[in-house]
């Protein structure tokens, strides 16, 4: 079997940015003997800047499903939280301001041995540990995308132009360029509504990474033991763990939308010093050293997530804030369908079956998670007179159970189940992976 698969041409497939959602992608396509599956990223390193992550219980599942090897990497580059492995974590949303401090008003991305990472850190481990050295290309930046041909007699394919000059030609290419991507342009068109990235509510993220002795002496333990958001009519902040355990980040989420007087403004700690001693012990950290600035933003529907050979995932697709926690989830969910749909691609003509699987089952849970995650935001930067206890709790507990409570399982089966619709002849359930 294996000296017949070698002898048939592969599938030459392209994986543009080295990211959460790339880098997961190429480990779970890698597994196809069909597939030449090669990663390209446009700097020379990745770079440990950002805010740390926790990842949900939905972004577990699907890493086993790409591959348990995944799990493996980002076991060894994170934080253990608890004490033991088989405590249930969840990140706290509380209410950090006003009559209602100290509340409690969700538990969201609960998981058995919650741990927290810099997403650089993961990264780097995912690329040291799992993805192929050969299948790496850093200092390729993407400039151009092209379809081969324009009628019914022509290869499909897709023609890659790199800033060095380099030309390549695939069968196949997956954009995870992130929220300014090149290849959503491509897919929906530059002047499509959908193709840029936007900033509805004015969210600004203050980022400092603090050691963690010095740390220790200011925030309470239980902020550092547990993850725990307190919520403002400014926006909210956090702090978790990251480096192993070594480096305490810091990050103040705040929305400017509505709030003229602090357009602009950068981070004024003496507006968040009037909250809760919580809130305090977070802000003093980070008035020490700001260090990163950036605005977050998030995408606004697209129509379909491909065109033609060319799919966009990650945040390519669905850039979405961090208001639910589920930005780097959504992307590990994006290679695990595309994994096991993928697995059934053997030639060519499968291609387009796979890419409509792919964006039907994930395009319309990815956009709801935007959505609900918009919405959170907004929950989180209620004025004292807006906000309502009860109602935020229903809502989020709502929002909560569908982002972190999916059946990956079936998730994977729809998928399977609508590329052989789109394709007949594998209704029989062929399949070139080993996780078939």
């Amino acid at each position: 079997m294996a000296e017949a698969i070698a002898q048939i041409p592969k599938l030459r497939v392209a994986v543009v940015g080295a990211g959460i959602a790339g880098c997961c992608l190429i480990i779970g396509l890698c597994q196809n003997p069909f597939l030449d599956v090669h990663l390209y990223e446009a700097h020379p390193n990745v770079e440990v800047r950002g805010a740390g992550l926790a990842l949900h219980g939905n972004a577990i599942k699907a890493m086993d499903i790409v591959s348990p090897e995944i799990r493996k990497a980002y076991f060894k580059k994170s934080h253990f939280m608890a004490n033991e492995e088989d405590i249930e974590m969840a990140t706290q949303i509380i209410v950090g301001s006003g009559a209602h401090a100290g509340t409690l008003i969700a538990e969201l991305g609960r998981a058995k041995g919650r741990r927290t990472v810099h997403r650089a850190h993961l990264i780097q481990g995912l690329l040291a540990n799992v993805v192929p050295k050969d299948r790496i290309h850093f200092n390729k930046r993407m400039v151009g995308i092209e379809e081969n041909g324009t009628t019914a007699a022509s290869t499909p394919g897709v023609t890659v132009t790199f800033a060095d000059g380099m030309v390549e030609q695939f069968d196949v290419l997956f954009g995870s360029e992130g929220v300014k991507s090149l290849t959503r342009k491509f897919i929906l068109g530059v002047d499509h509504p959908a193709a840029d990235a936007v900033n509805h509510d004015g969210w600004r993220c203050f980022n400092s990474l603090i050691p963690m002795e010095e740390a220790e002496k200011v925030v309470p333990r239980e902020s550092i033991e547990k993850v725990r958001m307190f919520c403002t009519p400014l926006g909210y902040i956090n702090g978790l763990p990251v480096d192993l355990g070594k480096t305490y980040s810091v990050s103040c989420y705040q929305r400017d939308g509505g709030k003229p007087k602090l357009e602009k403004s950068g981070f004024d700690a003496s507006e968040w010093k009037r909250f809760s001693p919580e809130v305090t012990s977070l802000v003093a950290l980070l008035e020490k050293d700001p260090k990163e600035d950036w605005k977050i933003q998030d995408h606004d529907h697209a129509p379909t997530y491909y065109r033609g050979h060319v799919a966009m995932l990650g945040d390519a697709a669905h850039a979405t804030g961090p208001h639910a926690g589920n930005g780097a989830a959504q992307a590990i969910e994006d290679a695990a369908i595309l994994t096991r749909v993928f697995a059934h691609v053997q030639a060519e003509k499968h291609i387009n079956a796979a890419l409509i699987a792919f964006d039907k089952v994930r395009r319309p849970r990815s956009q709801r998670v935007v959505e609900i995650t918009r919405q959170f935001g907004l929950l989180y930067s209620q004025n004292e007179e807006e906000r309502d206890i009860e109602d935020a709790k229903r809502e989020m507990k709502e929002g909560g159970i569908y982002t972190n409570g999916v059946d990956m399982d079936a998730q994977v089966q729809a998928a399977v189940q609508a590329f052989e619709m789109a394709m007949p002849e594998f209704s029989s359930g062929h399949c070139a992976g080993p996780q078939c």
